[in-house]
């Protein structure tokens, strides 16, 4: 753990800024912003234990920003943020160190630095450079080293979650006391994503169909719900989708006649007196959302009238689609499941932040279960597409999909990804929701501990802030 070892002096001019910057006085009086966090209050979950700051400093210069409370048992939580402004910042990266001491072992700090395993985002939501504060949430997983007892070394780790900092005063050494532009290198958010527009695309019999009106809707057969997908071009003809909404990522074949709930295409000519349908074909989702109502696939079949009558074939090939049967669908309650071992872990708080990490942006989705004391956590890009995705074991370039247990928050090292596979089945970028699945093996990536557990039957449906 070399990098530990050449981090902790860093942190320890960090830990000495709490006992030697200039003291700000904590605030008179019982003043309770909406979040229940006193106005001038820095406060966190410490491995589950709540932690509230009874002595706090904060410190601006040029540009960077210093921030560290200490309880009033000693234990000394620091942040740092550089290029302070109204940003998002990745506490994982050299210029965003930061830590978690406990007050009996002052020179060995949890710190958040990517390379040791450690990860975290800060958010400044709000800079105030008149009066001087800042308020702001964050979280990060620190690490640290520790003898384990045979004359070797192993690691630590403290989950802090939860933070919250509120109009925190803050002293300006040097420099301007203005925030600094929100850019990819020390904040910010993700890039302009957009979802692509409604279309489509099929050969008849060789000729391409070129639609006017391309329109999705819920229909009832009896008792069950069917998405009803129409192509109509210029002259009239029709080219008809019958889809069960339970279906999900897959390939499917059409059947000729439509009974409620199988999945039948058809053809029908300008003048209706053709109706012919899928006696051979399929269709591929390569997304299909249940909550988004987005809808991707590719399809072909041969169109022939079922009953025998009519003795027309039609080949349709090549198509493909996209369309949002569910336009108006807006965000949803965060969900997320999975089995460890074959148990069920279902968390108690889930946590999404977001991270700028070498131009792009990290969604960090953090879960706990408190009754179990156990995490199961997940990074991905926020520019992710829909389908399957191999995982890694670290983030090194900003596109890897990282997944990371922690059996016992607080007494065991993170197990990481390697391999695994997560799945985006839909993803809709107008108002962040995102709905998939994952599996993984959690190792010890540095191999010091042979444990492995089995992270399965994962499932998530997610808003991103």
């Amino acid at each position: 753990m070399k990098n530990l070892r050449l981090w902790n002096w860093t942190l320890s001019a960090l830990i000495a800024f709490s006992f030697f910057a200039c003291d700000n006085e904590p605030l008179e009086g019982e003043f309770i912003t909406d979040d229940g966090v006193e106005v001038g209050g820095f406060v966190a979950n410490v491995n589950g234990d709540f932690f509230e700051a009874a002595t706090i400093q904060a410190q601006l210069t040029d540009g960077t920003l210093l921030l560290s409370g200490t309880d009033a048992s000693g234990n000394i939580l620091t942040l740092t943020m550089s290029n302070a402004g109204e940003c998002t910042y990745d506490l994982s990266l050299p210029s965003n160190p930061s830590s978690f001491v406990l007050s009996g072992d002052l020179a060995n700090p949890y710190i958040s630095l990517g390379t040791a395993g450690g990860s975290g985002v800060s958010v400044i939501s709000s800079f105030d450079p008149d009066n001087q504060t800042i308020t702001g949430t964050f979280s990060f997983i620190g690490v640290r080293e520790v003898a384990d007892g045979s004359g070797g070394t192993t690691t630590e780790t403290v989950v802090i979650s939860e933070g919250v900092f509120d109009m925190i005063p803050f002293d300006l050494i040097s420099g301007s006391a203005d925030p600094s532009p929100c850019d990819p290198g020390g904040g910010g958010g993700g890039p302009g994503l957009e979802d692509p527009d409604d279309s489509f695309y099929a050969l008849i019999d060789g000729e391409e169909f070129v639609d006017t009106e391309f329109v999705a809707e819920e229909i009832m057969v009896g008792s069950n719900v069917v998405i009803k997908i129409t192509a109509t071009n210029s002259p009239g003809e029709q080219v008809q989708f019958f889809i069960s909404p339970e279906l999900g990522v897959g390939t499917y074949p059409f059947e000729p006649i439509f009974n409620g709930s199988n999945e039948v295409a058809s053809f029908t000519s300008a003048d209706g007196m053709e109706s012919l349908t899928s006696s051979v074909g399929s269709i591929t989702f390569t997304e299909f959302g249940f909550i988004t109502g987005k809808l991707s696939a590719t399809f072909s079949f041969t169109a022939t009238d079922p009953t025998g009558g009519d003795p027309t074939v039609v080949e349709v090939t090549e198509g493909a689609f996209n369309i949002d049967y569910l336009p108006n669908s807006g965000t949803t309650d965060n969900v997320f499941t999975a089995s460890i071992d074959g148990e069920d872990y279902v968390p108690s708080t889930i946590e999404i932040l977001l991270s700028p990490f070498q131009g792009n942006t990290l969604v960090n989705v953090t879960t706990v279960n408190e009754e179990t004391n156990q995490s199961v956590s997940l990074t991905f890009p926020i520019d992710i597409t829909a389908g399957n995705h191999d995982m890694a074991p670290f983030t090194d370039l900003g596109d890897e999909i990282v997944g990371i247990f922690n059996p016992d928050i607080g007494n065991s090292i993170l197990f990481k990804s390697s391999p695994g596979v997560f799945t985006v089945t839909s993803y809709q970028y107008n108002n962040g929701v995102i709905e998939g699945s994952f599996v993984f093996s959690a190792i010890d990536p540095l191999g010091n501990n042979p444990n492995e557990y089995q992270i399965t039957n994962g499932s998530f449906t997610l808003t991103i802030p």
